[in-house]
């Protein structure tokens, strides 16, 4: 997976209208796609590079990967990615998102994150 690319599709992600449906579809297509071509990378991604506030925005498209890659695997990553999010170390300020930085608090931001993991386990199919 291109790390490079992918953040830089996140950015323009965040760049668009809060109003721009069609941008917006067009951008989780793009987001969707690049984290869908291989799995492993996607996992690493999350276990080892992926920023507090890149899991949040990459949170929109769980349900969407895990729809392609039908991988249990994924879905525990992002558990346990969501789990090193603590109270005492989510700062609020950090973030370069002013909707972030204005809105989300951590409670909010957990309850989101956490309903987009259970909508990908959701999109799993029974084996």
């Amino acid at each position: 997976m291109n790390v490079s690319k992918l953040r830089t599709e996140l950015e323009h992600r965040l760049s668009l209208d809060v109003n721009d449906d069609y941008g917006i579809e067009e951008s989780w297509k793009n987001l969707t796609s690049i984290l869908s071509d291989n799995i492993v990378d996607t996992i690493n991604f999350f276990s080892k590079e992926c920023t507090d506030e890149e899991l949040f925005w990459l949170s929109e498209v769980f349900s969407d990967i895990s729809e392609i890659v039908q991988n249990k695997e994924f879905v525990q990553v992002l558990r346990s990615r969501l789990s090193q999010v603590t109270r005492e170390s989510y700062d609020q300020n950090s973030f370069k998102s002013e909707h972030m930085k204005k809105w989300i608090d951590y409670d909010d931001y957990v309850r989101s994150v956490n309903l987009d993991i259970d909508y990908a386990e959701g999109a799993l199919r029974e084996e």
